[in-house]
């Protein structure tokens, strides 16, 4: 199977993007745990997709930026019209500096070759003392064979993935301005048996279970 660059990846996934499955659903329980309460703050998600996260958040305002412009459509269609959206790559955003008091960026930075840039920039967008919380595929996960996959048109699709190690992640954080405070490692658990079992996999959970699916990180930007 040939991987999709990013852009013609989530170009395809985009009508069925909104589908739970194990990846997601790990994540987002990771990220849930780690975010603040989000009444007084202004969230950015960089890289957010359809923003389905974002209509969840609470947050006192909410900005999304994406590539995909179809992604973004589906984001300005089913979102309330006060949630900003912008196209852009999340390397350079066209948003203000400290803009934002809590900055996502979830399972985007895989896509990525290089992390450093995009730390630099979620360092610079965020409010000084102001949290970040990234996300990845989980260097282990990749070692033993799983991949980003989706299915659409009846086809399963790889998305291109460059593999950053939890070393990768904190040196490129810490240069560019970012204290890290946790590294939670996600896996595979019984709540995710309902993804296999909907997939006609159920035979390969029992093999599955335990696996570390997402890495997930939180960071304080410097004063």
């Amino acid at each position: 199977m040939m991987a999709l660059d990013a852009r013609s990846a989530y170009r395809l996934w985009a009508p069925s993007y909104s589908t739970e499955n194990a990846v997601s659903a790990v994540e987002e329980r990771l990220v849930r745990a780690m975010t603040p309460s989000m009444r007084e703050a202004r969230l950015l998600d960089a890289g957010c997709g359809t923003g389905r996260r974002l209509l969840a958040a609470g947050a006192k305002s909410a900005t999304g930026v994406d590539l995909s412009e179809e992604m973004l459509a589906f984001a300005r269609h089913t979102c309330p019209p006060a949630m900003r959206f912008v196209a852009s790559d999340v390397r350079a955003m066209p948003l203000a500096d400290a803009s934002s008091d809590v900055t996502w960026c979830r399972l985007v930075i895989g896509h990525l070759p290089e992390c450093a840039p995009v730390y630099r920039e979620l360092a610079r967008v965020t409010v000084p003392g102001g949290r970040v919380i990234v996300t990845d595929f989980h260097p282990e996960a990749y070692a033993a064979g799983h991949r980003r996959t989706f299915r659409a048109g009846g086809v399963v699709h790889e998305v291109e993935h460059y593999l950053h190690r939890l070393e990768d992640h904190i040196a490129a954080a810490t240069d560019a301005g970012l204290h890290p405070e946790e590294v939670v490692h996600g896996s595979i658990s019984t709540d995710e048996w309902r993804f296999y079992e909907a997939a006609g996999r159920a035979a390969l959970f029992d093999e599955h279970l335990g696996l570390k699916l997402v890495l997930a990180l939180g960071f304080r930007r410097r004063d």
